[in-house]
């Protein structure tokens, strides 16, 4: 798999499938069923890490977890997360994507508007491939307070169409819709040429990206409505149930 092939699917209006992946080993089994993209996001954080947020993922934890997501498979495309504090400035956006790149991703994701053109800029012109990142950015929520949150997603909401297109111009390959309404994810992947991922942003976009963990280790009674109303109340496998079995089978 590789990005003409991801555009190609926009383009043929298949679905793009996308799953965060941290290690080899769910590396290897994703790309046994033909997972066309993982995401090694910064949301290792705290499914990893055990942080409550991204803010304190680091450069060098991403490229352990890259490199360890590339050493699991042999074609599957990989997208890495830029980490917080880490793309300020061009020359410095550089050398850490040049850094995720030899640790063996794809292509680089980056959080931000129109305000991130030049940088995206900057990246296409070294050979870079970029994946945008806009609507709900966590990132950007640093020591803000709930209602701060909802007005500042409510601001990004009123700029978010021009700010897709405008990292389309300056070059991003890809784009990451967070949290969008729907009818607002659905207009932004109809006017742009690149593919769309929707994170919990509807079923119209190019594709979509979901949590691995939060998919292995969801309930029916799991707070994350997205979710239920996406994989469906039932689950055929429950992942604390077949451990369990296996550690009274086995004690």
């Amino acid at each position: 798999m590789n990005l003409t092939s991801l555009k190609s699917m926009k383009s043929s209006g298949k679905k793009i499938t996308m799953l965060t992946c941290y290690d080899a080993s769910f590396a290897g089994l994703l790309e046994s069923i033909n997972v066309n993209a993982l995401l090694v996001g910064d949301s290792l954080g705290m499914f990893i890490k055990g942080e409550d947020n991204t803010h304190g993922v680091s450069l060098n934890d991403m490229i352990y977890h890259t490199q360890a997501v590339a050493r699991g498979v042999k074609s599957t495309f990989i997208i890495s997360d830029l980490p917080i504090n880490t793309y300020e400035t061009h020359d410095l956006a550089y050398k850490n994507a040049l850094a995720l790149i030899e640790a063996g991703a794809d292509m680089v994701k980056l959080e931000g508007g129109a305000s991130l053109a030049s940088v995206v800029q900057f990246l296409k012109a070294k050979d870079i491939k970029v994946c945008g990142h806009i609507g709900f950015m966590p990132q950007s929520i640093k020591n803000m307070s709930h209602s701060e949150i909802d007005y500042s997603m409510k601001k990004s909401l009123e700029t978010i169409i021009e700010d897709a297109k405008t990292l389309e111009r300056s070059g991003i390959d890809m784009l990451v819709l967070s949290s969008v309404p729907e009818s607002i994810a659905k207009t932004i992947t109809q006017e742009i040429s690149i593919p769309t991922i929707g994170f919990h942003s509807g079923k119209g976009c190019d594709g979509e990206v979901f949590i691995l963990y939060d998919l292995l280790m969801y309930s029916g009674s799991s707070h994350d409505l997205y979710l239920r109303d996406s994989i469906g109340l039932d689950k055929s496998i429950d992942i604390k149930e077949l451990l369990l079995k296996f550690v009274k089978d086995h004690s």
